[in-house]
């Protein structure tokens, strides 16, 4: 008897040592990622509302150019998804679209430009203060003034069909991803998970994922190195 004690004690003792995480840890484990094409994403993705802000996205779903430009991708999907005039960019004259390209006016160019988004991207105060040049409002929150329960409530509304748009920049480490920030459009938002969608525009390197509330709030209330001040969210209307 005394021998089988002192094994469970060396078993647990060891097991402790080397990092063995008891199995009822799990249980409180933080949610994963869900990915688009996973099982878990077809369920999610088959009970999206039909007022979610990803019918209007979608069709306009734009990859980012370059490795720097996920800013302007997620500004250009978000600004073609919505009804205000449009440029005319020379590649596809006479046709009306924003692209990666017209995006930077004289106006934006004052704000920043695009060798300077190409070097280091673009701060969550900049990205508001360019589409303010496009013809729309863009309303900067920092994600350290933002509360879990407030972001709830936030994209709840703006992820309906409200006429609002949501961009998110975010430190891709606090979802599991490889790489530092990134800006994406938000899409829908799933109740039962309480989960929002990011229409990732680095689609070579991921698909759009699920991730929760919780997930989502720590990883806007991050400190962006650039500007020395949180990450966010930039609310889009016309």
């Amino acid at each position: 008897m005394k021998n089988f004690i002192l094994a469970v004690f060396l078993c647990a003792f060891v097991s402790s040592a080397f990092g063995e995480a008891p199995a009822a840890s799990t249980a409180s484990a933080e949610p994963t990622v869900v990915y688009w094409d996973s099982a878990e994403g077809k369920a999610l993705r088959a009970r999206m509302p039909a007022d979610a802000d990803y019918w209007q996205l979608a069709p306009n779903f734009t990859a980012q150019i370059t490795q720097s430009y996920c800013s302007v991708a997620s500004a250009v999907t978000v600004l073609n998804a919505m009804p205000i005039t449009k440029p005319v960019d020379p590649a596809y004259a006479p046709y009306a679209y924003f692209t990666q390209s017209n995006f930077f006016t004289p106006e934006v160019a004052k704000v920043i430009s695009a060798k300077t988004v190409m070097e280091m991207g673009m701060t969550r105060e900049q990205m508001a203060e360019t589409l303010s040049h496009q013809g729309v409002k863009a309303i900067s929150i920092a994600g350290d003034t933002i509360s879990e329960e407030g972001l709830r409530t936030l994209l709840k509304k703006a992820l309906g069909d409200d006429g609002q748009f949501v961009l998110a920049n975010y430190f891709r480490a606090n979802l599991g991803q490889v790489g530092g920030g990134h800006w994406s459009a938000l899409a829908a938002y799933d109740a039962q998970s309480d989960s929002v969608l990011i229409l990732d525009v680095a689609k070579y390197k991921y698909p759009p994922a699920w991730v929760s509330i919780s997930m989502l709030q720590q990883a806007i209330n991050t400190i962006d190195t650039v500007s020395n001040k949180a990450r966010g969210l930039v609310v889009v209307s016309k």
